[in-house]
């Protein structure tokens, strides 16, 4: 498993933005106790005796508009257990951090993953940049439980927003499973993905679905499993639309044979789209436009609806 902790200093400091929230992220399965945060960072608040819960928001790059952000919901006891699917007892509310009351948080819906539970995922929008705290509190058969977690929100992504043009950038091809291998840390890599370079998807006139993972050196666990959702997606629309997997490291296949992440380049498209976690899935439209942009794992119920979205468009 990729391990962020390694040589940072030695590695490019855009490597070293690139996999701190990853290692955040890592938090929800249990490996690292919640504490305080500062703006600008995926962090837990700092609990006192009614603040119980530590709730772990796992988006990144957000910035004013309308958002998807995930979220995980743990109990502070010793073997912070996780709320998975537990809806009905509990209440998501939110505030910029200048507001003296909180806001039910729109579209909160549970999702399940195929790894690490699942998360909920609710869809703020964001009226002005700054610091914005998301509070949760759950009923624990009479006792209220709550904690709080903040999230910092930019005036502008570093990824492309839906609605701008989706930066026009060559990616690795191959035709072979042997060539594959090359491009790609998939465990069985499909050669599909890999059939035509971005830059050409994007001005042959057809919608295009392209997902920026690393299968074999994600932290979350999750890159595999999107890979595999995004290709059930494909077999439904591969008629109609491209999709297209970017894999994060150039040198992919060297990380493979040596077992070493730290001598990772990230690769240039990744630099191209801005990104700064991973994985990343975008839906661009007919005319290259941005329709729909995915933070970490996205379900394929998810994705089937920015699919059918984009394609009844064009």
């Amino acid at each position: 498993m990729f391990s962020p902790s390694r040589s940072l200093a030695a590695r490019p400091v855009y490597l070293a933005l690139f996999i701190i929230p990853l290692s955040l992220f890592a938090a929800c399965g249990g490996s690292s106790s919640a504490g305080s945060g500062s703006p600008g960072v995926l962090a837990t608040a700092a609990r006192s005796a009614e603040d119980t819960l530590s709730v772990l928001l796992m988006a990144r790059d957000v910035a004013v508009g309308d958002a998807r952000v995930p979220i995980v919901v743990l109990l502070s006891d010793e073997d912070r257990t996780r709320l998975d699917d537990r809806l009905s007892n509990l209440s998501f509310n939110y505030r910029h951090a200048d507001e003296e009351s909180f806001s039910p948080l729109p579209g909160v819906v549970w999702r399940p993953w195929p790894v690490r539970g699942g998360a909920y995922t609710g869809a703020p929008e964001f009226s002005r940049p700054g610091v914005w705290e998301f509070q949760v509190s759950f009923d624990d058969g009479g006792r209220t439980r709550v904690g709080s977690s903040f999230l910092q929100v930019e005036q502008d992504s570093s990824a492309p927003g839906v609605g701008d043009a989706a930066p026009v950038t060559v990616t690795r091809t191959a035709s072979t499973a042997d060539e594959v291998r090359l491009i790609s840390s998939a465990f069985v890599p499909d050669p599909a993905f890999y059939a035509i370079s971005l830059d050409e998807a994007l001005g042959n006139g057809r919608p295009t679905a392209v997902l920026f993972s690393t299968p074999a050196f994600c932290v979350t666990q999750t890159c595999g499993p999107q890979l595999e959702a995004l290709g059930e997606l494909r077999n439904l629309h591969g008629d109609r639309m491209d999709f297209i997997h970017v894999e994060i490291f150039d040198n992919i296949r060297e990380m493979l044979d040596t077992g070493d992440s730290s001598i990772g380049r990230v690769a240039q498209p990744v630099k191209d789209w801005g990104l700064i976690t991973e994985p990343w899935t975008f839906f661009v439209d007919a005319n290259g436009t941005v329709a729909a942009r995915f933070e970490q794992f996205t379900t394929l119920e998810e994705l089937s609806e920015a699919a059918e979205s984009v394609l009844s468009a064009s």
